[in-house]
């Protein structure tokens, strides 16, 4: 990001993003000339003040302290052999700690960062002194130093670990700060803010200061979270504003509203939508009116159409929902009042049918009344013995006038109300039988003529055959099949084809008629109406073969059939 790279070049409205490579960087941020010269000089510092402590040592240096302590405890240690073990147990305990600790941050990812390895180094050679002191079995001195070691083992973890936050923390800015650059204008501030701390923070990281640079970033990430948070507010007043405008019927002002939501947030699933229905918004709010005033006259079809057209127009709009819904349950509770009122006058006057009727109309709006099913069982008990002689009656009625389908039905309605009634159950099957019967008969009938279309002549005459045999005596020939059935007798004759051939070639017919392969000059065959096929083979020529469609009443030219095209191989 090049505005990272030198703060002093940021411009306050374009932000250009370079996405980089963490390791790449850390590789690299060594190698840059100020870094290199800067860690020259404190190379160099640090040579001039060893030299100075080298000499310190040699003429000023006396033994700390602790040497002394050192020295009294080994000789309680000589004396106690017991005090000896737990020197030696407390000082190899110390150092099994500190030697998993170093082999856990010897594992870390620190390829590339310069700072960190140096660092590593000077751990290394901090445990090599401890070891040394372990060995000359100097424990309380070597306690002190692998405790050194282990404080600085805990800063180096502390490095890598902040290293990786702040790398994180930067990709993540790189990221966000691209897709809030959109509504920038909401909070620039904040916008700038964050990306002057992201700079000291990515220079921090090229330096090799991981912790000032993941604090610097997490200020970035937090102004950040604040310009988020504008643009979301932002969102959320115009969102707000747009709904209300659509409860209003203000279609222009919803519209702009959630057009300024979409500006901000493209993908947002819920703007989109209320887009579409802004689009709407004043037709809907027309027919939501309309609806309301026929409401209130009392006009209920009228209002429960208004509601739908509504709810047709912007399947979104709860008002037109809920009106759907409450106009239809005003229809019905006022439909089921009147058809229990009817149903209750009929019974009055003895009109059973009438009665079960409307109980019935009544139980199919209000399903679970279970009070109208009782009133419907009471009522067709008065009238059971009525129906069943009215329904046999009217079924024989049916029958002799061939009505099978009406008579089944009042058989199946007696069935229903009496199942041990044998005179409904012989009348259900005979009426089937016939049923079934001419159902047979109008399907083969169908069959034959379409096979009779495809000159599929043969099979049509025996699909039409089974047809007939189907047919009840006193059902008459229609129009139509009579025509099927005169046109499939006259294709039932043979017609006599004429088939010329070189003598030598072998004709084969394929189809109704079927001929085995022969030899011939000139013969005459009659074949039945159909699709044939006819080949003719020689060996050492290409066979011939070909369509022949012969069809009664029409004259057919005579065929010739010789193999004559010799093969290539």
């Amino acid at each position: 990001m090049a505005d990272l790279q030198d703060p002093s070049r940021q411009t306050p409205k374009k932000h250009k993003v370079i996405h980089w490579n963490p390791e790449e960087d850390d590789l690299n941020a060594n190698s840059k000339p100020v870094v290199k010269a800067y860690l020259g000089g404190a190379i160099a510092t640090i040579v001039i003040a060893g030299i100075g402590l080298i000499t310190y040592f040699l003429f000023f240096y006396t033994p700390p302290s602790n040497d002394v302590a050192e020295l009294a405890e080994n000789e309680i240690a000589q004396a106690d052999p017991r005090r000896a073990f737990e020197s030696v147990s407390r000082a190899q305990g110390v150092k099994d700690a500190v030697d998993r600790k170093l082999e856990a941050a010897r594992q870390m990812p620190i390829t590339g960062n310069e700072v960190l390895r140096q660092k590593l180094i000077n751990i290394e050679k901090e445990k090599i002194d401890a070891d040394d002191l372990m060995t000359d079995s100097r424990f309380a001195r070597a306690i002190a130093q692998y405790n050194v070691v282990e404080g600085l083992i805990e800063d180096f973890t502390t490095e890598v670990e902040n290293k990786q936050r702040a790398r994180g923390l930067y990709d993540s800015f790189l990221v966000r700060s691209s897709e809030l650059e959109i509504g920038k204008h909401l909070n620039e501030e904040k916008f700038e803010a964050a990306f002057g701390a992201a700079s000291e923070g990515k220079n921090f990281l090229d330096a090799g200061s991981f912790t000032p640079a993941l604090q610097r970033l997490e200020e970035a990430k937090a102004n950040l979270d604040e310009v988020e948070q504008s643009i979301q507010g932002y969102i959320r007043s115009n969102a707000s504003q747009g709904n209300r405008f659509i409860a209003q019927g203000k279609s222009q002002e919803a519209v702009e509203a959630f057009t300024k939501v979409l500006e901000l947030d493209p993908a947002n699933e819920e703007a989109l939508k209320q887009l579409e229905r802004s689009r709407v918004a004043d037709k809907v709010f027309a027919s939501l009116q309309a609806a309301k005033h026929s409401e209130e006259n009392g006009d209920f079809e009228k209002a429960l159409s208004h509601f739908q057209e509504a709810a047709s127009i912007d399947s979104g709009s709860a008002k037109a929902q809920s009106g759907v819904s409450r106009l239809k349950r005003k229809i019905a509770e006022r439909d089921f009042a009147a058809a229990y009122s009817a149903a209750q006058t009929a019974i009055a006057e003895s009109r059973f049918e009438d009665a079960i009727s409307n109980y019935q109309a009544a139980l199919s709006i209000f399903p679970e009344r279970t009070d109208i099913e009782s009133a419907i069982d009471r009522a067709r008990s008065e009238k059971r013995q009525n129906d069943i002689v009215t329904r046999i009656t009217q079924a024989y009625d049916f029958e002799r006038v061939y009505d099978w389908e009406s008579a089944r039905d009042l058989y199946q309605d007696l069935v229903n109300m009496e199942p041990d009634l044998q005179e409904a159950k012989d009348g259900l099957l005979r009426t089937g039988r016939m049923i079934r019967s001419i159902l047979r008969y109008q399907t083969l009938l169908e069959v034959a003529k379409g096979e009779a279309q495809r000159t599929e002549f043969q099979t049509a005459i025996r699909t039409f055959d089974q047809a007939m045999k189907s047919k009840p005596e006193y059902l008459e020939l229609t129009e139509e099949g009579e025509r099927l059935r005169k046109f499939l007798q006259l294709q039932s004759q043979p017609v006599a084809v004429t088939i010329i051939s070189d003598g030598s070639t072998w004709v084969s017919i394929q189809g109704p008629s079927m001929r085995k392969p022969e030899k011939f000059d000139t013969t005459q065959v009659n074949l039945l109406p159909g699709k044939y096929f006819i080949i003719g083979r020689k060996k050492g020529y290409q066979d011939v073969r070909f369509g022949l469609q012969i069809r009664a009443g029409m004259a057919q030219e005579p065929i010739t059939v010789s193999a004559s095209v010799k093969n290539d191989f």
